[in-house]
C-alpha cells in the first residue's frame, strides 16, 4: 500500500465523505441498469437513486442530470479541498479537453502557427509547451491524421498533472498506473495494425504517457514480438512482473479484440478497475487529501458508467453487450 498523507486538516471532509458512499451506486444496483428493457425502465431505476434529484423530463432529460451531477461533484471536490494543488489538479481535465477542441477549431479555420501560439499561451501555458504543441499541430496538416491532437494534448496533460501531484505519493501512484495501462492498451491497438513497424513505431512514441513503470523501450520490443511472445516479455516487465494474473487477463483480453475482431470495451474495463482497486487502499483512512480524492474519482466513474449504460440502453444494446461497460471494484 502506498504512504498516505495522514494531514490532519481533512478531518471534516473525510467525515462528510463516509457519509456520502453509501449512496454510490453498487453492484447489484448496476445489474439492474444492465438488464433494464427500454430507456424508461433505465430512467425508473436512475430515479431510485440519488441522481433523482437531478432528473428533469424523463428520459430526455438524463444527459443534462449526469451533467449536473459531474458539476455538483466538481463542486464539492473544491468545497473541501484545503490545498490550492489539489483544486488546480482535478481541474486540469476539463481545461484540456476545452484546448483538444480548440485546437481542432484552429485547424479547421486553417490557422495554425501564430494564431495557435496566441491561443495556447492566453491558457497561462509555458512557452515550452506552446511550441511543442504548435510543432504536433503542425504535423496535423502533414498527416491528416487528427488522432495527433488528441496524443499531443493527452501527453501534455499527464505531465502537467504529474508535475502537481508531485506532492502526494498517492496521486503520483495513481497517475504512474495511469499511464502503464494506456501505454499497454496503445501498444495492443498498434500491434495488430498493418502500417509497417516504422510507422507502429512512431506512433508509439507520439502516443507515450509520462509517469509509468513500462519503458517505451520494452513497449516498442514487445510490439514487433509474435503475440505469446509480447505477452511474455511484458508481464515481465515492472511494475507487474511475472505470475500477475490481472496483468495478463488485461493483456489477453487485448489480444483477443485484436484477432477475433471484438471491441476493446472488456480491455477498457479491465483497466479502470485497476484504476479503481487502487483508488480503495483509501478505504479505511482517517486523515489527508486522499479519501475526498478517491469519492471524487468514484464518482466520475460511476458518471461515465451510467452515460456508457444509457448509450447502450438506447442503441438496443443486449444485457451481455453491456455487461463490459461497467468498471466496478469493491
Amino acid at each position: 500500500m502506498v504512504r498516505l498523507s495522514e494531514d490532519p486538516k481533512y478531518g471534516f471532509a473525510i467525515g462528510r465523505v463516509r457519509a456520502l458512499e453509501p449512496a454510490l451506486i453498487d453492484r447489484a444496483r448496476y445489474e439492474r441498469f444492465i438488464r433494464a428493457r427500454d430507456e424508461e425502465e433505465f430512467v425508473a431505476i436512475l430515479g431510485e437513486t440519488a441522481y433523482a434529484r437531478f432528473l428533469d423530463g424523463g428520459a430526455t432529460g438524463v444527459a443534462q442530470a449526469l451533467d449536473n451531477a459531474a458539476t455538483e461533484n466538481a463542486a464539492f471536490l473544491s468545497a473541501y479541498a484545503m490545498d490550492v494543488w489539489l483544486i488546480r489538479l482535478f481541474s486540469l481535465p476539463k481545461a484540456f479537453r476545452r484546448l483538444k477542441t480548440r485546437i481542432k477549431q484552429v485547424l479547421a479555420q486553417g490557422q495554425v502557427g501564430n494564431q495557435l501560439a496566441e491561443d495556447l499561451q492566453a491558457t497561462g501555458m509555458s512557452p515550452a509547451d506552446v511550441k511543442r504543441v504548435v510543432e504536433e499541430v503542425e504535423r496535423f496538416t502533414a498527416h491528416k491524421n487528427p488522432a495527433i491532437v488528441d496524443m499531443a494534448v493527452d501527453r501534455l496533460a499527464q505531465e502537467t498533472e504529474l508535475a502537481l501531484a508531485e506532492q502526494s505519493d498517492f496521486l503520483l501512484g495513481y497517475l504512474r498506473l495511469h499511464a502503464d495501462i494506456e501505454n499497454l492498451r496503445t501498444a495492443v491497438r498498434l500491434r495488430a495494425k498493418e502500417d509497417g513497424e516504422r510507422v507502429r513505431a512512431e506512433e508509439m512514441k507520439m502516443a507515450f504517457l509520462a509517469g509509468g513503470t513500462l519503458a517505451l523501450n520494452s513497449l516498442l520490443a514487445g510490439m514487433m514480438q509474435p503475440w505469446p511472445a509480447m505477452l511474455e516479455l511484458l508481464a515481465k516487465a515492472p511494475p507487474y512482473g511475472a505470475g500477475s494474473e490481472a496483468f495478463r487477463e488485461y493483456l489477453d483480453q487485448g489480444r483477443m479484440a485484436v484477432s477475433e475482431k471484438r471491441s476493446f470495451a472488456r480491455m477498457e474495463k479491465l483497466g479502470r478497475e485497476a484504476e479503481l482497486r487502487y483508488l480503495l487502499q483509501t478505504r479505511y483512512a482517517t486523515l489527508g487529501h486522499e479519501p475526498l480524492v478517491t469519492f471524487f474519482l468514484l464518482h466520475e466513474n460511476e458518471q461515465r458508467n451510467l452515460r456508457l449504460l444509457y448509450a447502450a440502453k438506447l442503441a438496443g444494446l443486449a444485457p451481455e453487450e453491456t455487461q463490459d461497460l461497467v468498471a466496478y471494484a469493491e
